[in-house]
């Protein structure tokens, strides 16, 4: 999905890591779209919970100026899951932003998680994993 005029989205993953070069670049470790996991039969028991990292890098295109870039979650079955949000700021020095999110997934079901990036509430793209 692209957004007449921008930011434009060159990249929108889930990883295990990323390590910081002293170049600047950034090398992603342990792309994640899909986990086999054991989901317990006892509903008592805690969902399982996975530390990932969504890095999503951004283009300005034709923006320029703050903007709320927003990733929300959503279960398989539909319900809202996590929410995270930060301001960024494109300007002509500095047109391209990649951000770097830590997030804590819960997993109690099975099925396909979708993260929605959203640039001031406009859908830019869709993250999945899909748990097995």
């Amino acid at each position: 999905m692209s957004v007449a005029g921008g930011p434009h989205v060159a990249l929108a993953v889930l990883c295990q890591r990323i390590d910081l070069q002293p170049d600047g670049s950034a090398d992603l470790i342990g792309i994640v779209d899909g986990l086999e996991v054991d989901i317990p039969a006892d509903p008592s028991t805690p969902p399982l919970t996975v530390n990932v990292r969504a890095v999503i890098a951004l283009r300005a295109g034709a923006v320029r100026g703050y903007r709320r870039i927003a990733v929300n979650g959503r279960f398989p079955s539909g319900s809202s899951g996590l929410a995270a949000a930060k301001s960024v700021h494109f300007s002509d020095q500095r047109p391209a932003v990649t951000l770097n999110l830590p997030l804590e997934l819960e997993l109690p079901e099975r099925g396909t998680y979708e993260f929605d990036v959203l640039c001031d509430d406009t859908l830019l793209t869709v993250m999945t994993l899909d748990v097995r």
